[in-house]
């Protein structure tokens, strides 16, 4: 096994948290899932899969993933969401990479499913985000939402081969109402930053969303998908412009 670490942010993701936890298998010898708070039987399955659960306190994404860093062994990271399981090619670069320099930050690709169908284009299909650095160098910023890591000048972005495979969208209503309340932490962030919602923001800004996702990020070549995936992206801007509109009142 690898000297890495392997960290999972959770909260009542039974249903989800055994694919991914198996996809892990022989890969670390520790895995951590930090519960948040969970009343089904997330804790259960985290031990039942060879993980380590420990409780936190929820403090928004970036503060509750630099406290979740802090209960890794080892100092490289993966970092992943309870629905984000690894595919062979992954796992594979995984066991494989050089630890040596502990100055790069690795970019992993997504592969993103709305139920069955993988997600080939609009917003979801080209996703990939920094989730495996050494936390001697890299951590989450502080923001309570679409937290990134950061890290000092000199690092250096590589992608890693392989892909994180990613339940995007079980439910259409599921997912309508976790962007809703994305909109609201969203709208909550731009408040405190002094931002304004403009009238283009609110009344021109989302259709102009719903036609890049479609139109230029071929959404329309997923079929009904695309155009459902678009729309949800379009109607995430809507939602947040106009909370931050009503916050400014």
């Amino acid at each position: 096994m690898r000297p890495m670490s392997i960290v999972i942010i959770a909260k009542n993701e039974e249903l989800v948290l055994g694919r991914t936890l198996k996809s892990l298998r022989n890969i670390s010898d520790d895995i951590v899932v930090a519960d948040t708070g969970s009343t089904d039987g997330t804790i259960n399955t985290a031990r039942k899969n060879g993980a380590r659960a420990e409780t936190l306190i929820w403090q928004g994404f970036g503060p509750t993933k630099n406290a979740a860093l802090q209960l890794a062994k080892y100092d490289w990271v993966l970092f992943l969401d309870a629905d984000e399981a690894i595919d062979a090619t992954l796992f594979s670069f995984l066991e494989n990479v050089s630890l040596d320099d502990e100055h790069i930050l690795y970019k992993i690709k997504f592969k993103n499913y709305f139920g069955k169908q993988l997600i080939r284009y609009g917003e979801w299909g080209t996703e990939s985000k920094i989730k495996f650095f050494n936390k001697k160098i890299a951590c989450w910023d502080n923001t309570n939402v679409h937290e990134k890591v950061i890290a000092p000048p000199g690092t250096n972005i590589k992608t890693a081969e392989g892909f994180i495979l990613h339940e995007l969208i079980d439910n259409i209503t599921g997912y309508i109402q976790k962007i809703s309340s994305y909109a609201d932490l969203v709208a909550k962030k731009y408040f405190q930053q002094g931002k304004k919602a403009s009238w283009f923001k609110l009344y021109i800004y989302p259709f102009y969303q719903f036609f890049f996702f479609y139109i230029i990020k071929l959404g329309l070549l997923d079929g009904r998908i695309g155009f459902i995936t678009s729309y949800v992206s379009a109607y995430y801007s809507f939602l947040k412009y106009h909370r931050l509109k009503e916050l400014s009142l």
